[in-house]
C-alpha cells in the first residue's frame, strides 16, 4: 500500500483547524448581527407604539386622523408592516394588515407601563411568516381607550440573514481550500531539508562510511535525528573496520600453523625418516592443531557471547573457593617461573561460576606469562558502593599507556612476535571482555612500575 504523504496529511489538517476557526468566527459573527437586527426591529417596534399613541393623544378626533393618512403612508403599501388601531369594540380605527392576517390575542400594555423589548411576541403566521407584534393601550381623543398593535413581518429579516449565511458557507469553504492550497505549498518547501537528507543518505555506502550528514543549516527539529545518524555511521564505520581488522587478523593467525603444518609435512615426506622422527612430526602438528582447535573455540565462543545466545547460570559463589581452585590450576604453570600465587579474594558474588572461572582463569595465565621472575601474583578483592572488583596483580615489566586502550581487542598482542607456547591466540583478553558484558560488568586495566592490575567490575545487587 502507497504510504500517506506527511505533507498532505498536516495540510489537511492546517485547512480543518482553519475551517473550524472560521465557523467559530462566523458563528460569532451571525449571532452578533442577528441579535442587533432583532434588536433594531424591537426598538422601531417600541418607537411606532410610542408614536401612534402619542399621535392619537394630540389628534382632535378619530374621524380627523383617519381622513389625515399621510401621517402614516409611509405603512400604506409596505407589505413587511402592520399597525391597527382598535377601539374597545373591536372595530378598527386604523388598519394596515396587506396580508390580512389573523392576530393572535395580545396582552395590551397599558399606558402608564414604558414598553420593554420583552413585551414584544414573536409569532408564526398560518401562512409560515414570521411576525414581530406588540401591543399597548393607547386613549384617543375625548378619552376613548384604544388598543394599538403594531407588527413586522421578519421575512426581510431571514432574507438578510439566510444571505449573510450562504457568505459564511463560501467564505469558511473558500478560506479551508485556501488554508490547504497554502499548507500544502509551506509543508513542501518546510519539509526540503528531509528530501536532501534523504539523498545525503543515500549516497553513503559500504565505501563510503566516513561520510556523515551535513548539520550546518540543518532545522533545529532535524539536527538531533541528525546527529544520531552521524553516531550511528561512526560506530557502523568502527564496528566495519573492526571487522576488517579482524578478518585481516584471524587469516594471519591461521596462516601461520598451516604453513607451520605443511613445511612440516612437506619435509617429512621429502625424506625418508625414522619412526621416533616421525613421532616428533606428529607431536609437532598436534601442538599446532591444538592451536587452532583453541582458537576456534575462542571464536565460537564470542560469537554466541554477541549475540547473547548463552544463558547465564547466576549462583551465589565463595570467591575464596573460586580463587584456591585457580590457584592450584595453575600452580605447576608458576612454580616453572618461580612465581608464588597469593589468594585474597573473600565474600561472596552472585555470577556465573564457570565463565568467573574462565575469566580469572585468562587473567591469571596472562599474568603468569609476564610476571618476572620470584615474584608474587595476587587475587584481590576491593569494594565500591554498589560494585565489587576482583583484581589480578602481578609484577612485571609495565605496559605502555598506547597498548592499554587495545589490549581487550581481537588479535591484539602488545608482543608483535605473536607466538608463545600455550598463548591463545590474542583472543584471552577480549574473551574476559565478553563474559563481561554478559554479567552486565566491566573490565579495565592499569600498568605501571608497581605491576599491572587487571580488575573485573560486577554490579551487587540491592
Amino acid at each position: 500500500m502507497r504510504s500517506r504523504s506527511i505533507a498532505w496529511r498536516l495540510a489537511l489538517a492546517f485547512a480543518l483547524v482553519c475551517a473550524l476557526v472560521l465557523s467559530a468566527i462566523g458563528v460569532f459573527l451571525y449571532r452578533s448581527l442577528a441579535s442587533e437586527i432583532a434588536y433594531r426591529d424591537d426598538l422601531a417596534l417600541l418607537g411606532r407604539l410610542e408614536q401612534v399613541r402619542a399621535l392619537l393623544a394630540d389628534s382632535d378626533s378619530l374621524g380627523a386622523l383617519q381622513a389625515r393618512p399621510r401621517l402614516y403612508q409611509n405603512m400604506l403599501g409596505n407589505l413587511d408592516s402592520l399597525l391597527l388601531v382598535l377601539r374597545a369594540d373591536g372595530s378598527s380605527v386604523i388598519a394596515i394588515n396587506p396580508r390580512q392576517r389573523d392576530l393572535p390575542a395580545l396582552n395590551a400594555i397599558p399606558r402608564e407601563h414604558t414598553p420593554q423589548r420583552s413585551d414584544v411576541l414573536t409569532w408564526q403566521a398560518p401562512d409560515g411568516a414570521e411576525l414581530a407584534l406588540l401591543s399597548g393601550a393607547a386613549q384617543g381623543p375625548n378619552g376613548e381607550p384604544l388598543t394599538v398593535i403594531a407588527g413586522k413581518v421578519l421575512s426581510e429579516r431571514e432574507q438578510m440573514l439566510g444571505s449573510y449565511r450562504m457568505r459564511l458557507y463560501l467564505s469558511v469553504g473558500l478560506g479551508a481550500l485556501l488554508a490547504f492550497a497554502l499548507g500544502l505549498l509551506l509543508l513542501r518547501r518546510g519539509l526540503q531539508p528531509l528530501r536532501q537528507l534523504s539523498e545525503a543518505v543515500r549516497g553513503i555506502d559500504l565505501r563510503s562510511l566516513d561520510q556523515r550528514l551535513p548539520a550546518n543549516g540543518t532545522p533545529a527539529e532535524l539536527l538531533e535525528p541528525v546527529q544520531a545518524l552521524n553516531g550511528m555511521l561512526a560506530r557502523l564505520d568502527d564496528s566495519v573496520q573492526r571487522l576488517s581488522q579482524f578478518s585481516a587478523d584471524l587469516a594471519h593467525e591461521i596462516r601461520t600453523p598451516l604453513h607451520t603444518l605443511l613445511a612440516s609435512n612437506g619435509q617429512a615426506l621429502n625424506h625418508p625418516r625414522s619412526t621416533a622422527e616421525y613421532q616428533e612430526v606428529l607431536a609437532s602438528n598436534m601442538e599446532e592443531f591444538e592451536r587452532l582447535k583453541r582458537m576456534a573455540e575462542n571464536l565460537m565462543f564470542l560469537a554466541r557471547a554477541e549475540q547473547a545466545e548463552r544463558a547465564l547460570n547466576l549462583q551465589t559463589l565463595d570467591l575464596h573457593s573460586v580463587g584456591s581452585e585457580l590457584c592450584d590450576y595453575f600452580e605447576a604453570l608458576a612454580d616453572d617461573r618461580d612465581l608464588r600465587l597469593d589468594n585474597r579474594l573473600l565474600g561472596e558474588l552472585f555470577a556465573d561460576q564457570q565463565l568467573l572461572q574462565r575469566a580469572l582463569g585468562n587473567l591469571l595465565a596472562n599474568a603468569v606469562r609476564h610476571a618476572d621472575r620470584g615474584s608474587v601474583i595476587s587475587l584481590r578483592r576491593r569494594d565500591e558502593p554498589g560494585e565489587c572488583w576482583l583484581q589480578v596483580h602481578n609484577h612485571g615489566q609495565a605496559i605502555a599507556p598506547e597498548h592499554l586502550g587495545k589490549l581487550f581487542d581481537r588479535f591484539y598482542r602488545v608482543d608483535p612476535s605473536r607466538a608463545e607456547p600455550g598463548d591463545s591466540g590474542g583472543l584471552g583478553l577480549a574473551i574476559v571482555q565478553s563474559i563481561m558484558q554478559l554479567h552486565g560488568g566491566q573490565v579495565r586495566v592499569s600498568s605501571d612500575a608497581d605491576g599491572t592490575v587487571f580488575e573485573l567490575g560486577f554490579v551487587l545487587s540491592k
